[in-house]
């Protein structure tokens, strides 16, 4: 079996190629085979077809470089859009969306709740545009942030 850092190795210029970054990387046995699950993002969303390529193309670069005795299963998707955002990265691939962000306030053990446009992500805090204003908010006091689903 090919260790976990090397199918990163693997796998990142691939999505790289497509404009994805991958955001979690797990390996399993699974009936007899190593089950690879990749989430990726990307600025913009993923698509149904940004998987499929890199599926394709992964589970390819799998094989070339475990042989033909390699029982590999890959599936790449999207990490969906009620997953929390939480390192920086995250929420810099969030600018320009609606964010529902959790944080605590200057009262101890009070939290409050913003909905509003990400507009920038700074060093230690991001600013949302809300109907009240720009807010900024550390990102030591978030308690939890996702991207605001629309119906």
């Amino acid at each position: 079996m090919i260790e976990t850092a090397r199918i990163q190795e693997l796998a990142e210029p691939i999505l790289a190629e497509q404009g994805l970054e991958l955001v979690e990387l797990t390996c399993h046995p699974q009936s007899g085979q190593v089950a690879v699950r990749l989430l990726v993002d990307r600025v913009g969303g993923v698509t149904i077809q940004h998987c499929a390529r890199a599926n394709q193309r992964i589970g390819q670069a799998l094989l070339e470089a475990a042989g033909e005795t390699a029982n590999y299963v890959v599936e790449v998707s999207s990490p969906g859009l009620d997953r929390p955002l939480v390192s920086h990265r995250d929420f810099e691939r969030a600018i320009g969306e609606t964010l529902v962000v959790t944080a605590r306030t200057a009262e101890a053990g009070r939290f409050k709740d913003w909905q509003g446009m990400l507009l920038a992500v700074q060093h230690e805090a991001i600013v949302l545009t809300t109907n009240r204003g720009n807010v900024t908010v550390p990102l030591t006091d978030i308690q939890t942030a996702k991207k605001a689903l629309r119906w």
